[in-house]
């Protein structure tokens, strides 16, 4: 039941507006639950307009997502798009602005998903090591990291963001050998 429980958490948050307010919905069209969902008619009306609402949002949430162009692309595209140069008019000395660096915002690692790992165990140590730079060289320790479930051969999966843009980046290694596996994390060429 845990495993279930965690699985329908780890979902992304416009998902979970969306299945809220399905659920809501069907209480306000179903009204009486096996006895222990009763909602009068002020409730069944309350429930279908917070069902709609949530759907709205999600549906909204999802939309403003897709249509983030840099978003859909991978880092290294992005970083390799020429820059704007912003010269300002009112100054004659003034150079070309020089492009930003993207920074890595870790989102979750983690150790042993393959094993029913808990989701983002080792999210500490790679946002430790990986937070705030351009690229990163993550090394996987299995000695300070929690060992979910001796004797199953773990993955690694490090998900992270690159500067304020929405979109998530994965990497993983299907099963490690427990001498210097590294995974790359990058929002730069």
């Amino acid at each position: 039941m845990q495993n279930v429980i965690l699985r329908l958490v780890d979902v992304p948050m416009v998902r979970m507006f969306i299945l809220a307010g399905i659920l809501f919905l069907f209480v306000a069209v179903v009204g009486k639950i096996e006895g222990k969902i009763e909602p009068g008619s002020i409730g069944r009306i309350g429930a279908a307009i917070l069902g709609v609402i949530l759907i709205v949002i999600g549906i909204t949430m999802q939309y403003s997502e897709t249509h983030d162009i840099y978003a859909k692309l991978p880092p290294n595209v992005v970083a390799a798009l020429p820059p704007q140069n912003v010269v300002a008019a009112t100054s004659p000395a003034s150079a070309p602005a020089v492009a930003e660096t993207i920074a890595i915002k870790v989102v979750s690692g983690t150790y042993g998903r393959n094993c029913n790992a808990k989701p983002g165990n080792a999210t500490a140590q790679v946002a430790k090591a990986c937070d705030g730079q351009s690229s990163c060289d993550y090394t996987i320790d299995t000695t300070v990291l929690e060992d979910p479930s001796p004797g199953c051969s773990k993955d690694f999966v490090a998900e992270w963001k690159c500067g304020d843009n929405n979109a998530v980046y994965s990497t993983a290694l299907s099963s490690l050998t427990g001498k210097n596996d590294k995974l790359r994390l990058s929002c730069s060429n």
